[in-house]
This record gives C-alpha cells, structure tokens and sequence, in this order.
C-alpha cells in the first residue's frame, strides 16, 4: 500500500476581472494548472488541443500527448524502430486510406488496451501526483474511465471534451466502474442540442454516465472559424487563389493524405458538360464557373509537390469538355478559416473528421462528406449528423472515375450549392453555429474549479 498526500488549494474565481484564478492559502493568487492530455493520432486531436488553449490564455496549460509520455512503455517500439510505432502504424494507415484496417484496429485495440488497465492506472497515477494538476482535460478516448479513477481518489475535477459528434469512443469502460459524482467534479461535453443530438447517439452510451453529460458545448472550434473575416483579407484571398467574379469556388482539403481522391474529384468535374455544370452552379447563377481550389498540403515533401503538378496540369488533359472548370492546387495553407468565409465559396470536399465538420458546421459552409470505400467507424456519426440536419452530403468513391460516379457527383455537388443558396439567402438556419466553444468551456472551467475545499491535504490509500 502507498499512501499519497495532496496538498488542496482554496478555489477562487475573480469575477471582477472575468479572469480564472486560484488563491492559496496564504492568500496569494495564480493561474490554475492544468494538464491537457491529447495524442498525435490523426489530426483532430491537435486542433482540439489548440482550440481550448486557445480558449484559457491565463491558465497554466501542460499539453501532454498521453501515449508519448506517461503511457510510453505501452509501446516499446517507439524507441527501438520508431516507425514501427503504434502512432506511426496509424498515421501511415490513416493517410494511405487503409480504413478496414483502421477499423479493425478500432474494435480490437480498446478490448486489449483494457486488458492493461491496473497497470494504466498505475502510469497515470504516478504522472498525475507529480504533476500535482488543479484540472485535467481530455480530448482523447480510451483513457477516460482511468483518468476518472484516478481524479475521483485524488479529488481533481476532470472534464473531457469530446472530438466527434458520437462520442462513445470517449465514454467506453465507463460501464464498468462509474459511480455517479458531483457535476462539478466530472462531466463530458456534448456538441450540440438535446433535441437534435440525444435521439441518435446516446443510445450508444452507458445509462450511468448520461447524468455527467453537458450538451449545448459545441466543439473545440479554433477560435478563427469564430471571427468575422474583414473584406480586405477576402480581396487578398480572392489574388492569391485567382478567384474570378464569374467563379464558384468548391474547397478540396484532404492534402497529400488522399491525394488518390482528389485527383478523381477533379477529374470527374473536368469531364462534366455544360448542362452538368449549369445544374450544378443554377440556371440563373451569373457566376456560371467553377474553380476547384484543391490544397495538397506541405509541398516540402516531393510527393506532394508531386501531386500538385499532376492536379494542374489537369487542365489541358483530353476529354476536357468545357472551360467553364479549372483546377486550382496549392500548398496547404493556415488560413482555412479566412478561405471558408468568402462568400463565392459554395461547398468544402473533405473527409468528415470531427474538428473539420464543426468548423464548416461553424461557418455555414455545407460539405460533401468524402467517403474511401469504407467510412472509419469513428467518423460516420459526424456524416450522418450532417446529413441529416442538411448540411451536406455524402459521396463514395471508387478507384477509378466513371460515367455513373460523374453523375452521382453531379447530384451531389447541386445539392450542396443549393443548400449553400439556402443558407445565404437566409431561408435555412443553422442552430448550430450559434454555440461558442470558448464562452462555454471557460464557463465550465470556472464551476469546476469553484469547488472551496476546508481541508489542508487528503490522505489516499492505493493499491500499489
């Protein structure tokens, strides 16, 4: 047995100053500390993690990439043949499309993963009492139900905030060894309403964990894709991407990752008639074209820059049908959120991540949702809220293009641009939009740290 003495700061919240702080017992003010776990598993974890430091600029916030770090002997490889590494094997599979394999991965890797849980609980206990944390947030699944152990025996508030719009990923185990506390001392967000989230996806939920769910959260949005962009920047957009004013502008962002995919995007566009591409645009549209901005991310790498050049020289290819279409590809950019919001932008083409449908759900930008054959099970939830509040549309591709893909596409893409239409001439809302992220996450932060504590220390027996 170990016993493990933690000493209990008085919370405190400055109301004059809006400012989150904390007052020790000697009366001295500070920034809470805070440990953020994530991981560098795919993307959407980081723009989480950025979207909530963002959001606490005064708090002191240790981002810990829980695989890398406290969990590292989970994944010996990692230091003897690096890319043979769990995160290595995923990302590579991630970015060559191998979703059967993911997919696979995700069922078996949790069942396995839990068969270690004493032993994870014991890294995480260790790393947790050292860094002595007045809060814990995660943006990660799976570990949730330790970390919540471990917080309830040490009396630390945890919060997890979840990437996707199902997020059972986050809640799993919980099953097992959740005993309802305090709201203030543990809770899981939400994204969106009750009302149009609880219907389908918590039925996927253990019932004892549905009391610490906090809806209305909205997601970890990047705080650009909150900010109206000045017209300047649009301008500046619209030279650097050599915008026309009789251009449509259709967004490719899936980079080098599926470059395979949006090449038969392009191609199949190129090939369109004009009847097609009026369908797709309206009949009384005066912008009757189209340009398809397709970002190919860091062009640093030669495969990337490789397939930037193939993507434009696109243009002048046989079987071009009309030049009422031209491909645009670029290096990936950091401006997503200024590209979003121009206003000739009619739909995003990408995979349906979570922080990738938020953000477009944030801007009232309507997606077709890309899907490689098979859908990672992870990210059908994000699809299939979108579709059904009509936000966009899914689209399967295979591996070659062909006439009934063209035609599916066509469909597709002219109920996007409609949608679109609806939403710019204020004929269709988007409830969704109107939940901000930072207001909602600093809020939770406050009444979770406002929890005054009598006690000097706690004395906690653990198993060892």
């Amino acid at each position: 047995m170990i016993i493990i003495s933690i000493k209990v700061h008085e919370k405190y919240f400055n109301t004059k100053t809006d400012k989150i702080e904390l007052k020790d017992r000697d009366g001295k003010r500070r920034a809470p500390n805070i440990l953020l776990f994530n991981c560098h598993y795919g993307a959407g974890h980081k723009m989480a993690t950025q979207g909530i430091t963002e959001s606490l600029p005064e708090c002191d916030i240790h981002v810990v990439d829980i695989y890398a770090e406290p969990l590292r002997p989970l994944d010996p490889m990692r230091d003897f043949i690096p890319k043979w590494s769990n995160e290595t094997l995923y990302n590579n599979m991630a970015k060559k499309e191998q979703n059967q394999l993911l997919n696979f991965v995700g069922n078996l890797g949790p069942k396995i993963f839990f068969l270690q849980r004493l032993k994870i609980e014991k890294l995480l206990m260790e790393y947790i009492v050292k860094e002595s944390p007045d809060m814990i947030i995660s943006c990660i699944p799976l570990v949730n139900p330790m970390l919540f152990s471990i917080c309830k025996q040490l009396g630390i508030p945890f919060l997890v905030v979840t990437t996707d719009i199902d997020i059972s990923a986050f809640c799993y185990g919980f099953e097992d060894n959740y005993t309802p506390i305090d709201k203030n001392q543990f809770r899981i967000t939400v994204p969106f309403s009750k009302e149009t989230w609880d219907q389908k996806f918590s039925k996927f939920l253990p019932k004892e964990i549905k009391n610490s769910l906090q809806y209305c959260f909205g997601y970890p949005t990047r705080q650009a894709f909150s900010k109206n962009i000045k017209n300047k920047v649009l301008e500046e957009l619209r030279k650097d991407y050599q915008i026309q004013r009789d251009e449509n502008v259709i967004l490719v962002m899936m980079g080098g990752n599926a470059a395979k995919a949006a090449k038969i995007y392009a191609t199949l566009l190129l090939k369109m008639t004009d009847d097609e591409i009026k369908k797709i645009v309206g009949q009384k549209n005066k912008r009757d074209k189209i340009r398809m901005i397709c970002l190919c991310g860091d062009i640093s790498q030669r495969a990337n820059q490789d397939f930037m050049d193939q993507l434009n020289i696109l243009n002048s290819m046989k079987g071009k049908h009309n030049n009422r279409v031209h491909i645009h590809a670029c290096p990936g950019s950091p401006k997503i959120a200024e590209l979003v919001s121009l206003p000739e932008l009619c739909t995003v083409i990408s995979k349906p991540g979570g922080s990738t449908v938020n953000e477009m759900i944030k801007k009232k930008v309507p997606m077709v949702y890309h899907i490689s054959k098979v859908p990672l099970d992870w990210e059908k939830g994000n699809m299939e809220y979108g579709v059904n509040q009509g936000l966009g549309k899914s689209f399967k591709i295979n591996d070659t293009a062909n006439t009934d893909m063209q035609k599916d596409l066509v469909d597709v893409l002219s109920g996007t641009f409609f949608i679109n239409q609806e939403i710019q001439e204020g004929r269709k809302t988007v409830p969704e939009s109107k939940f901000i992220f930072t207001d909602n996450l600093r809020s939770t932060v406050k009444e979770m740290l406002l929890i005054d504590s009598q006690s000097q220390s706690h004395l906690l027996r653990i198993n060892n």
